[in-house]
């Protein structure tokens, strides 16, 4: 629960379809009043296409926990993959949710079972009762369909239960499309072969082939009786009104809801229910329509929808372009929100991808929190202060900002993973204020665009990010870290530019002693240590603007603007070898020499009179400290 809230979770697929977001509408208006609240998990699929196990988008039916989900709705039908479903349905069942599956049975859960094919054998047996039809030819889906194939399997149980001989011949495939569902009706005619009736696996293909047969002079229903099965919306405005039959939103919403209350009021949540269609019986099989729409105003509301579609297409193709040519990740809400058509939803990214350095093809499970990217909520608010909004992170437990205000307003929430290259890297939340059937066309439109354009601006970042670390590395030494003689030269380029006439240039000359000694006594990896060590004494004794670089096996050389003595360098790279060797355990003590040049102001030398300069007395210096040490000896 969130306070007294009860939050279902709605674990589906393409809610833009008519079937889910009505039922999701329908559960949102009934929950309203028994305070319960609806948390959808959405994947966008094809029509009829299965998820698949490796998808990305899956991850989003692992967003849930049992911290605030208080039930489980998974729509298995329209998930379709077993594997998936079961997955989720484990998932659960370790949270100790209770779990209603829809459609298909899983184990473990209160499964309400759609069975389709009762509404298919309902219209056969109306049709042979109620007008005497015993001439039936069926349009199906897809050849080997599971959905398409039940439908078949209905079909031939009606028509043999009423001692009509079935044989496959009386089967045609239409792919669930008008086109392929024509052609089959148009074979049929060719052939001499019409029958008395269509049944239809849906109501595209029969409005389709009704249209047809019309158009070749026939009449429906008087010639050929045509039916379809779904009870979409333009049933009642197509000429005639179709008849058709499907599991109404509202019995269903009422089958879940009482399952629900029943779940929470100690019952066992596992068992089985039968999900009914209810046939709706219209023009096309003679009978008469009682809810006959206006055919020019549904046209018109699609026609205005079509043209919709394609303008949106058109500006969100333009704001993913400006996403990608974004400079920054706080650069992305004013694009997005300009366009007046990401409404009512936020945008949160893991911020693990905010960070160049991840690469966009690697999945994160670390839990960094969320990266508000977008609010238009929360920006529509801020505008009324007169202030901007900012991306800000939130911890993952969070959700979303704002959520107590949702729920009190009674909001459904939408979630749908963003993904890219095959990786999952943050969600989009939708909250509608109301419930419009164009909002949830919009979602597969908005996501696939955030998809391609924060995906390719991530894998962009990632690629600027890789070629500055092969920049920095083709210019810098190694074992050490400092630059090598190409990385010094243009450093040390951009160095004197900076400076300037008015400086002097301070030029800082090492090599460490004894290396030979070091090598043939302890291994070259001790050796390589001791150069290690040394320059990371000269890079500490330098101030931070000190351009550093290796250009000889154990030589090294600084150089920095100076206006003052250098000894102090001396001093504290000095300060750092006799901490190291207090500290190593070594059995050798890492020494080095130091030469030190002042240039005169406005004097820059080039890389060849820089060495020869400081290398003089940096030999100097070695052959005082050798002397230093002889006398010591003696």
């Amino acid at each position: 629960m969130i306070g007294k809230y009860k939050i279902i979770a709605f674990l589906t697929s393409r809610i833009q379809e008519r079937e889910c977001h009505k039922l999701i509408n329908t559960l949102e208006k009934i929950f309203l009043d028994i305070d319960y609240r609806l948390f959808v998990y959405n994947c966008i699929t094809q029509s009829d296409t299965e998820l698949n196990e490796t998808d990305p988008q899956i991850s989003v039916y692992g967003l849930y926990d049992s911290d605030f989900v208080d039930a489980v709705i998974l729509d298995s039908s329209r998930v379709g993959n077993k594997a998936v479903c079961e997955n989720a349905v484990k998932r659960a069942r370790e949270m100790n949710l209770p779990v209603i599956s829809l459609g298909e049975c899983c184990d473990g859960c209160l499964n309400i079972e759609y069975v389709h094919g009762l509404g298919i054998e309902t219209l056969v047996d109306h049709l042979i009762k109620r007008h005497g039809i015993d001439d039936f030819h069926m349009i199906a889906g897809p050849k080997g369909n599971k959905y398409s194939d039940s439908r078949i399997e209905a079909f031939k149980t009606a028509v043999e239960k009423r001692g009509i001989p079935f044989d496959y011949d009386m089967v045609s495939y239409g792919d669930f499309w008008a086109d392929p569902a024509v052609a089959a009706a148009k074979k049929l005619l060719e052939l001499n072969r019409l029958p008395r009736a269509f049944v239809c696996a849906n109501d595209q293909m029969a409005i389709s082939v009704s249209v047809f047969l019309q158009s070749k002079g026939l009449s429906v229903p008087q010639d050929v009786i045509v039916v379809g099965y779904d009870c979409i919306d333009t049933i009642y405005s197509s000429s005639p009104t179709m008849t058709s039959a499907c599991i109404s939103s509202k019995t269903l919403a009422a089958m879940i809801t009482d399952s629900l209350i029943a779940i929470f009021g100690g019952k066992a949540p596992e068992g089985y229910m039968m999900a009914a269609p209810e046939p709706v019986y219209n023009e096309s099989c003679g009978c008469e329509c009682g809810n006959k729409s206006d055919a020019a105003v549904l046209f018109n509301e699609q026609t205005n929808m079509f043209c919709r579609f394609q303008d949106e297409n058109i500006i969100l193709s333009e704001i993913a372009a400006k996403i990608q040519q974004s400079s920054s990740f706080e650069d992305i809400a004013p694009v997005i929100h300009a366009s007046n058509l990401m409404y009512d939803m936020c945008c949160l990214i893991k911020t693990e991808y905010i960070d160049e350095s991840m690469n966009p093809e690697e999945s994160s499970r670390s839990e960094n929190g969320l990266y508000l990217l977008y609010d238009s909520d929360m920006i529509n608010y801020n505008q009324t202060k007169g202030e901007d909004f900012s991306p800000f992170t939130i911890s993952e437990r969070e959700i979303i900002p704002t959520l107590d205000f949702y729920l009190t307003n009674g909001r459904s929430l939408v979630f749908t993973a963003l993904h890219y290259l095959g990786v999952s890297f943050g969600y989009v939340c939708f909250h509608f204020r109301e419930y419009h059937v164009g909002s949830y066309y919009k979602i597969p439109q908005t996501v696939n665009m955030l998809n391609n354009a924060l995906g390719g601006l991530i894998n962009l970042r990632h690629k600027h990010y890789l070629l500055k670390r092969i920049e920095k590395m083709s210019g810098t030494d190694v074992l050490t870290g400092l630059y090598n003689r190409r990385g010094f030269c243009t450093e040390y380029e951009r160095l004197t530019e900076r400076a300037g006439g008015d400086s002097s240039l301070a030029v800082i000359m090492c090599d460490l002693d004894g290396l030979k000694y070091i090598n043939d006594s302890f291994g070259h990896e001790e050796g390589d240590s001791a150069i290690h060590t040394v320059a990371l004494a000269l890079k500490s004794a330098c101030p931070p603007e000190a351009v550093c670089t290796r250009f000889g096996g154990d030589e090294m050389l600084a150089v920095y603007p100076c206006d003052k003595n250098c000894e102090c360098v001396r001093a504290r790279f000095a300060e750092y070898l006799d901490k190291y060797n207090a500290d190593s355990g070594k059995p050798y003590a890492v020494a080095a020499s130091m030469g030190i040049y002042i240039a005169p102001k406005g004097e820059f030398p080039g890389f060849e009179d820089l060495v020869k300069k400081s290398d003089a007395l940096m030999y100097a210096e070695k052959k005082r400290r050798k002397a230093g040490r002889q006398t010591l000896s003696t």
